[in-house]
């Protein structure tokens, strides 16, 4: 089908084509076409699932979901496989796929955005008279896969940003319609870019001589000029809902081009009076966006070049590139035992397709590529690889036949016992010496010594056992033999994997979790022993939770004990609070081998366990004391402070000091007299280190429940029914100490919802006594890629 309607959609010499002069029906017959081939394949894949989930749900494919570790444990799974292009798990292959050139290479050098220019010369003198580019995608694709090989011929033939060594690119189509690419460049050692100056000789994000460079000027003002946004635009898409430009233009004049830490570099843009008007607005140097000179006037259109070499979190930028199809809406369902997954129907709903994107795959276009190429190695128990066959073969005839048994593991296996140099290459890098014959199953040596394959073991979560550990073992040990040989450590075979990478020490044992639990114990609060529990099965993945569990209930719920005598009621409550730790850190406790939650449970008579714990924090005996040791200026502030609570006026106070002056010496003065009293006193602070230090200390986000991403307007995520707000109407006082760290946001957030919950619009935190602490001459609000201006302005 896909090539009947490439034959239709060509031109030829006097012959009249009238589904090309059909404007914006040609378009909409553009899109119906792709959907139909797209969806005959679709159709193919729905009506032969089960011969699908035989072939791949061996073990041979990433992970998707945590834990999955053959086709009979995703129950009603509908799969789109790998092989379909554009599918989710093709994504994600992709994706891990560029990682494994991360490992090998280390980060990529260079980011660089092509976009199309729909006023192309190659596109509009192929126009016919009264068409628009619009109403030809198929010249608009052709032209820009064309300029897209040059561009290719530029950076990996002529090497004009230097030698290249390894790469990816991705072709994306977003709703507005226009092709646009993303490249990745991994530049070989001496031709990476490590300062600034190297920095200046390839980027610039300045307005060029006008006199001296006229075509490159007038090619920056119509390509590289970002906006207008901002105040002078806010119906702009970058500013849209918005106090300012999500891409933080307009930049700041620099003289010099500054390396990044942990962020792209600032480029240079001087201050040099040179201005342009764009779209009736007067612009400088602060709005051009990065490019590289030469490049951008040879192929004359918006191609952004981006230096790399300065960023860590190199994920983030892979995850952008293969981030998928845009979708036009989003639905919520509940979650049920019995539902349905179906990738396909998720796949089709909402799809969001543009002509240029059906042409381009009519055509049969590459989407994405990457070099080297990367084999993905499978990774299976013993006799549990992939075995191809058709339904109606006899079983005993599939299990005869030869070459049934072997995988390219089991093939590593066998080419470590025949060859004497392959005993000493990690299975990972296997490709790079040896190929795999398919058609033999078996790995042949490379007479040449050039690397063409990059190897990556196929994923495996934690929750698959064995699987995972095997993995582990494979990336670490060389030589083996067989399954057996990889379990034998020091002359003995251990009788699993995962006990084979303990005696290894390439994973922790359990016991190492319970010595550290064990210790807390002894110095701990129980709520803290609570938090380190959860931070372990996070962090951790501990093979036997429920054991870690019953050993350490006792220590972790002492708090309750002396509230409630019934050890059904106490479990409950331990379990809701590490279950709403465990939340807070983007996990569900269900996913854990924990006794289940009672929701009879959630309150004891009726009072939130939020005021419980709090209530059930005892007062350190040399805390009651502290009060009589207070300076001067501590006695000063611990009087006002009591004296407005006693008259329950409300009040705000800052205590400022350097590190080591007494201010938490005067918290836990607060807190033992106000505990005493039989009030209530909460204990937060920005960071958990300095929220460990004072009883009952919780850090602000997790006692607030504040937004990790917040904006002006925020409020936090506690309602006004809930134990959160019963707990801090009941306080009579709140600490909240390194004040100085956070976000103002965060504050105006707390002042917002503490006014609603107390129904007193009119006073700062609805009436309550705040006592904030800090030191302004230490670290600031943490604003990524921020100026100083802009961290001032998110400080309190």
């Amino acid at each position: 089908m896909r090539e009947y309607y490439c034959y239709k959609f060509h031109t030829r010499p006097s012959i009249f084509n009238p589904i090309l002069h059909g404007g914006r029906l040609f378009q909409q017959f553009f899109v119906d076409t792709y959907i139909k081939i797209e969806s005959s394949r679709l159709d193919f894949i729905w009506h032969n699932q089960k011969k699908i989930r035989a072939d791949l749900y061996q073990g041979l494919l990433d992970s998707i979901q945590a834990g999955e570790q053959n086709g009979d444990a995703v129950g009603k799974t509908r799969i789109l496989a790998s092989s379909f292009i554009g599918g989710p798990r093709d994504k994600l292959r992709r994706y891990l796929d560029a990682m494994a050139l991360v490992r090998k290479y280390g980060k990529p050098d260079v980011f660089l955005t092509m976009t199309c220019n729909p006023n192309w010369e190659e596109i509009t003198r192929e126009l016919e008279t009264g068409q628009t580019p619009q109403d030809r995608p198929d010249i608009v694709v052709r032209v820009f896969r064309a300029k897209l090989q040059e561009m290719k011929k530029q950076l990996f033939e002529k090497a004009i940003l230097g030698k290249v060594q390894a790469y990816t690119y991705v072709v994306e189509f977003q709703k507005r319609g226009l092709p646009h690419a993303h490249f990745l460049l991994i530049m070989i050692g001496k031709y990476k870019y490590t300062c600034p100056e190297q920095y200046d000789r390839i980027i610039s994000a300045e307005l060029p001589n006008k006199h001296k460079y006229p075509n490159l000027y007038r090619m920056v003002i119509k390509h590289m000029m970002h906006g207008p946004c901002g105040a002078l635009n806010r119906l702009c898409p970058c500013t849209k809902n918005r106090p300012s430009c999500k891409n933080n233009y307009p930049r700041t004049f620099n003289e010099t081009t500054i390396q990044g830490k942990d962020s792209y570099p600032i480029y240079r843009r001087r201050d040099d009076g040179r201005t342009e008007t764009v779209r009736n607005c007067k612009l400088d140097n602060r709005w051009v966006v990065p490019y590289n000179p030469y490049l951008l006037k040879m192929l004359n259109y918006h191609i952004n070049v981006e230096i790399f070499s300065s960023i860590k979190a190199v994920k983030y930028l892979f995850k952008y590139i293969y981030k998928g199809h845009d979708r036009a809406s989003v639905s919520v369902t509940d979650k049920a035992d019995d539902v349905e997954i179906d990738e396909i129907k998720q796949y089709r709903d909402a799809r969001w397709v543009t002509p240029p994107e059906a042409l381009w795959r009519i055509y049969g276009f590459e989407l994405s590529k990457m070099h080297p190429p990367v084999l993905q190695l499978q990774l299976h128990l013993p006799n549990m690889h992939m075995v191809s066959y058709h339904g109606m073969e006899k079983i005993q005839n599939v299990i005869d036949r030869e070459g049934t048994e072997r995988s390219m593991l089991t093939a590593y296996f066998e080419a470590n016992s025949l060859h004497e140099k392959a005993r000493g290459i990690l299975y990972r890098e296997f490709p790079e010496h040896y190929s795999w014959q398919s058609q033999g199953k078996f790995w042949q040596q490379r007479k040449r010594a050039a690397v063409f394959q990059v190897g990556r073991i196929v994923s495996a979560h934690p929750a698959e056992g064995e699987r995972y550990y095997l993995r582990v073992l494979l990336n670490h040990v060389t030589g083996a033999t067989s399954y057996e040989d990889l379990r034998t450590v020091d002359g003995q075979v251990m009788p699993t994997f995962r006990e084979a990478a303990e005696k290894r020490g390439l994973i922790e044992a359990d016991s190492t979790l319970d010595d550290c639990m064990t210790e807390a114990e002894f110095f701990r609060m129980p709520s803290s022993l609570r938090r380190l529990f959860a931070t372990i099965l996070v962090f951790c993945e501990p093979s036997d939770v429920r054991s870690l569990w019953n050993k350490h209930l006792e220590a972790m719920s002492e708090d309750y004990s002396r509230n409630c005598k019934c050890k059904h009621t106490v479990e409950q409550m331990v379990l809701k609070n590490i279950r709403d730790m465990l939340q807070s850190m983007g996990k569900d406790i269900e996913s854990f081998p924990l006794p289940k939650i009672d929701q009879q449970h959630e309150t004891t008579d009726d009072v939130p366990r939020e005021i419980i714990e709090e209530s059930s924090i005892e007062v350190d005996h040399e805390d009651i004391s502290l009060n009589k040791n207070l300076n001067n200026e501590q006695r000063e502030a611990y009087d006002k402070i009591l004296a407005t609570i006693e008259c329950q006026r409300g009040g705000i106070f800052f205590v400022d000091g350097p590190g080591g002056t007494g201010k938490t010496f005067l918290y836990r003065a607060l807190l033992a007299t106000i505990c005493g009293q039989g009030k209530i006193a909460v204990a937060t602070a920005t960071s958990g280190v300095a929220a460990s230090i004072m009883p009952g200390g919780r850090t602000a986000h997790s006692r607030f429940k504040i937004p990790l991403k917040i904006d002006d307007g925020a409020i936090c995520g506690f309602t006004k029914q809930s134990g959160t707000a019963k707990l801090l109407k009941a306080a009579s006082l709140i600490i909240w100490d390194e004040a100085s760290m956070t976000k103002r946001q965060t504050v105006e957030a707390l002042d917002k919802s503490m006014r609603d919950i107390m129904d007193k619009q009119e006073l700062p935190f609805g009436g309550k006594t705040v006592v904030f602490g800090g030191d302004f001459r230490q670290v600031l609000p943490v604003v990524r890629k921020g100026t100083r201006a802009q961290i001032v302005d998110a400080s309190l």
